[in-house]
């Protein structure tokens, strides 16, 4: 049986959405990368296709806090007398907890607490559990958002299936869950549907977050890897030999100093799995059908900086590493998928007990001994079974995902998934307006001061804005958005243009001031529109980092500083702001002032994973701190004098 029950997890709040579309702001779609020239021409066939220019039309998830409260949320278990397995609908349908009840532990990493930070394609991510990445490189746009929660009856038991409608790539996915009453195997079977005729570049990565501890081991039946790491602006991938690179048996991640993706190639003929276990040769094993012939592993390193962001995901003293399945040998691809067509295959996650002196003896034995033990659990990957859709009797949806599937629907003019319901929202104040514009032919007018909604870039929905009659400000903003994110900048400036004329607003200013910015580099017209945006438009966090960043861009400290002054309480207490305030004061010489900023108390809840904006500023600063005090400027004496301390230093190479 499936229950659904509630589930407290001490959990910071995830806040208002970014009202602002992203013209070219998420920095982290347009990383560049760089192959070695030990990557074949073939291994390289779909690196860098099918890469993103927007991530609209979704809107970013920034406005989360560290103020940790009780959230109950309502989470779907699957349990048997082996296994206790945890989904959370509410969040992205992440498997949250997978207990091992003969073997007495958690396999997975149970985060203590739910903590958003900047690590996924809208901002906000967490860490824990499994989470399932679809369509676009990164981690899922939907993974802190709602999804549909169903049970379906079959005739071998009941399955639970998490689905949603994924707006960028235009496809249903739908992960399904099935623990059969005597089994100590919980089964998946992932599925993406892409009901149009076009062809779509696909992306899939199941994200497992397992426990790290001094003699974790991961385990692959792989002889080589692409090893990958980070730069600030771009991705090295390379191919090494496993399981010793980099001066060490790389298997044992707490023995790998900085952070690393490890993308194993498993040969075609063998079997796809991979294991991480302790020192007593306990913990996960996964392995799927071959279709997900990709497996990953993922370690923050030894260093302060992947150490802090350990905890700065999760609490004090945790460690996690994360090994992951994908359609890909590596993150840094998407497959051409083909229009009218369905990809599915099933996942098979279990405890494994095996010979802990086999586990870490020599890698052959490692693998020897957790194949054996793949045999006699779970038999032969490729033939994994999971009921057939046929055989379902009846579907109950018991909690609801976005209303953004109906609304495709109507678009469409037909059915989105062979197997699921959107059924419409009633009061859905998301797709509202575009509702009302497919099913009245108007849009809505609301006040300028009022912040935009959502967004909708189907080509349909744009057609329909144009055909207006009579376009309002809010109508010419909005397809002036549904022309930047069809790579029509000119079209997306005329109508922010219009939608000034028709009544200014800050968004329309704003807009075109990142249009001038990202896109043209006219940083000088950019601030100009700001001014005007800033002048006219509400104080707003979203707003006022834009405007400090446009400043400091063009060179105006002193009027950033002004604009700081004035700004409300909370805002002057926001941490990139904050920041913002410190750079200008450094670059105006005022040293002791920003130390006032920059020091050991400072915190920036939004820092971005590969950011080290804190740690760079802290050496410059106290470098002329430290001449300041001493009257001699030495640069190792003043790292000496002032340290970086642990919890700002978020440095991953």
């Amino acid at each position: 049986m499936i229950r659904f029950e509630d589930y407290p997890i001490p959990s910071a709040n995830l806040g208002e959405e970014n009202p602002m579309p992203d013209i070219k702001n998420v920095s982290y779609i347009h990383a560049g990368y760089e192959c070695t020239d030990r990557l074949t021409k073939e291994e390289m066939r779909w690196i860098g296709k099918g890469m993103l220019r927007t991530m609209l039309p979704y809107k970013t998830q920034d406005g989360y806090d560290r103020a940790r409260k009780e959230r109950v949320f309502k989470a779907a278990v699957l349990e048997n007398r082996f296994l206790r397995a945890v989904f959370l609908p509410e969040i992205g349908g992440r498997l949250w907890s997978l207990y091992d009840k003969t073997l007495g532990k958690e396999l997975l990493f149970k985060n203590p607490v739910y903590q958003p930070c900047n690590l996924g394609l809208r901002n906000a991510w967490f860490a824990g559990g499994v989470e399932f990445n679809v369509g676009i490189k990164g981690h899922n746009p939907l993974t802190c958002s709602p999804l549909f929660a169903e049970t379906a009856q079959t005739s071998e038991g009941e399955v639970l299936n998490l689905y949603e409608y994924e707006r960028i790539r235009g496809v249903v996915y739908t992960v399904s869950a099935w623990l059969p009453e005597d089994s100590d195997v919980l089964y998946l079977r992932n599925r993406i549907e892409n009901t149009q005729d076009r062809e779509k570049y696909m992306y899939w990565w199941s994200n497992i977050a397992v426990p790290e501890t001094p003699d974790t081991r991961v385990i692959v039946p792989a002889d080589e890897a692409f090893m990958c790491f980070y730069q600030e602006d771009h991705y090295m991938l390379d191919k090494t030999p496993v399981p010793n690179a980099l001066g060490t048996d790389v298997s044992y991640p707490a023995r790998v100093e900085f952070s690393h993706d490890f993308f194993f190639k498993i040969p075609e003929k063998e079997k796809k799995w991979i294991a991480s276990l302790d020192g007593e040769g306990e913990g996960l094993l996964q392995c799927s059908q071959p279709v997900l012939k990709g497996r990953k592993l993922f370690l923050w390193g030894r260093k302060n900086g992947g150490r802090n962001w350990n905890e700065f995901l999760s609490a004090p003293g945790m460690a996690y590493v994360e090994i992951q399945a994908g359609l890909a040998h590596t993150q840094l691809e998407h497959i051409p998928m083909p229009g009218k067509s369905e990809w599915s295959w099933v996942e098979a996650y279990t405890g494994a007990k095996c010979d802990p002196k086999a586990v870490n003896g020599s890698w052959q034995d490692a693998i020897g001994a957790v194949s054996e033990c793949l045999r006699q659990k779970v038999g032969d990957p490729d033939a994994l079974h999971f009921p057939a859709e046929e055989s379902v009797t009846s579907r109950s949806i018991i909690m609801e995902g976005s209303g953004w599937g109906a609304l495709e629907e109507k678009l469409r003019g037909e059915k989105i998934s062979r197997y699921h319901a959107f059924p419409p929202h009633a009061g859905d104040t998301e797709t509202g307006e575009w509702q009302k514009l497919l099913g009245e032919r108007t849009f809505p007018c609301p006040d300028v001061r009022e912040v935009p909604g959502s967004y909708c870039i189907d080509p349909k929905a744009a057609a329909l804005l144009k055909q207006l009659p009579q376009k309002n400000w809010y109508a010419l903003l909005q397809e002036g958005v549904c022309e930047y994110a069809a790579e029509n900048l000119e079209g997306a400036r005329k109508a922010w243009e219009e939608s000034l004329k028709a009544a200014p607003s800050a968004w329309a200013y704003r807009n075109l001031a990142m249009l001038e910015k990202n896109e043209y580099g006219n940083i000088a017209r950019a601030e100009e529109l700001m001014d005007e945006a800033m002048r006219i438009g509400p104080r707003c966090r979203v707003l006022c980092v834009e405007y400090a960043m446009t400043l400091l861009a063009a060179g105006h400290d002193e009027k950033w500083l002004a604009c700081f002054d004035t700004l409300p309480e909370d805002l002057r207490a926001n941490g990139r702001l904050r920041l913002y305030r410190a750079i200008a004061l450094m670059k105006l010489k005022r040293f002791e002032e920003a130390a006032g900023i920059i020091n050991e108390d400072f915190e920036m809840v939004d820092i971005k994973e590969g950011e080290v904006s804190v740690s760079h500023i802290w050496f410059e600063l106290y470098e002329e701190i430290y001449a300041l005090r001493t009257g001699r400027r030495d640069a190792e004496a003043a790292r000496e004098a002032y340290p970086l301390p642990k919890k700002l230093d978020f440095r991953m190479i």
